[in-house]
């Protein structure tokens, strides 16, 4: 080799070796090498569509946040009769999605369900009135048709006994899940999902005003992600890779609702679209309270929690008392939302 050639690459060799020595002294962290691989089966408490918790695991299957987080995910849907919480029970499901109402009960019946996120700072139920009704407040069911669903439920009794309403003057009668009922005038007042049955009557031709328990004074808490025990105590790295990226899923949501719809589109070909974008800012808007506003959406208080709690034991939903930091674990929340990708909500 030239003399000259064979300076110029000790040379180059040199600086080589000088640069790995000052990026070892300088502290620059190195590249890290993405997380194992792992498997993990997601199953939604019902059929595909647009519900937040079921469009942040689609959007994270979509764009990849579960594989850059090291998940290989399945993505199934419950076909009802409490499906998803017996798999999730016998350990074939990891994560679910059910109503905080359903986690405490199932809580306080001694299965180890656990709630780590919560996606509805209130409860989905509402009651509906058509627009044009004279009833304005709580107080004026009293002399009306008043519809269940299947039973009076915990907020539906909490709302009239907080407002001072006399129930022995209210009539109730069954109706089912048919909106068009109130449409028809079968009843003055019929029970709802607040983001499917307002926007199904509004495409009937009839709008409507709501009355949420949350709005007259009732602690409500809506939909949640949950897992069995014995992940959060053994495994909480595998639920933070799944928060992480479901919650990126939602950030998403919540900047491009129309996008978001476009991959619901996807999962649930079958649907109406303009409904299921309806559904969507509705359950975006739910997921919004002083608890997300204060640490970022899936947040929930001990305080929520057990004053939510006390009502439905107050007012029928729930037979025997449970601690409620058996039922949600903010765990896994401090976890991920230490991850740079959660920085910004």
């Amino acid at each position: 080799m030239p003399r000259m050639t064979r300076l110029r690459t000790t040379a180059i060799g040199a600086l080589v070796v000088m640069a790995a020595m000052l990026a070892a002294c300088s502290g620059l962290p190195s590249a890290a090498p993405p997380p194992a691989a792992r498997t993990l089966h997601f199953m939604a408490g019902y059929k595909p569509q647009a519900n937040l918790p079921f469009v942040g695991a689609y959007i994270a299957q979509q764009k990849g946040y579960f594989a850059e987080g090291g998940l290989n995910v399945e993505i199934t849907h419950a076909t009802g009769q409490g499906e998803h919480l017996k798999l999730l029970l016998q350990g074939t499901v990891d994560v679910t999605t059910g109503d905080a109402d359903s986690v405490i009960l199932r809580r306080a019946e001694g299965l180890p369900v656990v709630a780590f996120a919560l996606l509805g700072q209130r409860g989905q139920r509402a009651f509906a009135v058509q627009e044009s009704s004279e009833i304005r407040s709580p107080k004026d069911f009293e002399g009306k048709l008043v519809g269940f669903k299947v039973y009076q439920t915990p907020d539906y009794l909490a709302m009239l006994a907080t407002n001072g309403v006399d129930r022995s003057r209210i009539q109730e009668v069954p109706v089912g899940f048919d909106p068009r009922l109130l449409a028809a005038g079968t009843v003055d007042v019929y029970p709802v999902f607040e983001s499917n049955e307002p926007d199904q009557l509004q495409r009937l031709g009839v709008p409507v005003r709501l009355f949420r328990p949350s709005d007259y004074g009732v602690p409500t808490l809506g939909l949640t992600y949950l897992t069995r025990q014995q992940h959060v105590d053994d495994d909480p790295q595998l639920l933070e890779r799944f928060l992480v990226a479901t919650l990126r899923g939602i950030r998403d949501a919540r900047d491009d609702p129309e996008a978001a719809t476009d991959v619901v589109m996807q999962f649930a070909p079958n649907e109406d679209r303009a409904h299921q974008l309806s559904m969507l800012k509705v359950e975006l808007d739910s997921a919004e309270g002083p608890a997300s506003s204060a640490n970022g959406v899936g947040w929930a208080t001990p305080d929520q929690w057990q004053a939510f709690h006390d009502s439905l034991r107050l007012h029928g939903g729930l037979t025997n008392a449970v601690a409620v930091e058996q039922v949600f674990t903010d765990k896994i929340l401090h976890a991920a939302y230490r991850d740079p990708r959660l920085a910004t909500r």
